[in-house]
Parts: C-alpha cells; sequence; structure tokens
C-alpha cells in the first residue's frame, strides 16, 4: 500500500495535470472560455477535462482513505469544484 507521502504527491501530479488541462482550454477559448464552460456543464458536449478531473478526485480519495486530510492539499483555485464534487 502507498504511503500517505507517495498519495499526496499522487494528488499533487494529478491537480497539476488538471491545471494544466484547464489552462490550455481557456488559452484555446480565449473570451469564450465561461461559455464554453457553461456549456460543458449543461451536457452533452464533451468535456475534455473530465478523466483528468476524474483521476484528480480518485488521488483524493485515496489520500483521504490512507488518513489524510483534504484540507492539507494544494488545490489551488479548484478547491471549490473538487470539495463540490466530493461532497
Amino acid at each position: 500500500m502507498a504511503g500517505l507521502h507517495e498519495l499526496r504527491d499522487r494528488v499533487a501530479e494529478a491537480f497539476a495535470a488538471y491545471r494544466r488541462c484547464r489552462e490550455r482550454e481557456e488559452a484555446e477559448y480565449g473570451e469564450e472560455y465561461l461559455e464554453v464552460t457553461e456549456m460543458e456543464d449543461e451536457g452533452p458536449a464533451p468535456d475534455p477535462c473530465a478523466r483528468v478531473f476524474a483521476a484528480l478526485l480518485d488521488a483524493v480519495r485515496a489520500y483521504e482513505g490512507a488518513g489524510g486530510k483534504r484540507a492539507e492539499l494544494d488545490l489551488g483555485a479548484y478547491r471549490e469544484e473538487v470539495e463540490r464534487a466530493l461532497g
């Protein structure tokens, strides 16, 4: 079983991948980015970052499952989004 430090590193890697995905999306859509993300939320348009976000959630769950505290994780500007998804 992975140690807490390793699991925290996995969260950091997953978070970095998700942040890069969102930054690429924002750069691609520019001023239309907010409109595009609202359309993704309404469906059925695919969210290109959905798999990356799911991996981030899995990493956070594994960290918590090993006894880590979500509040200790650096989730930056996406903390609220992660909190909503995990409940």
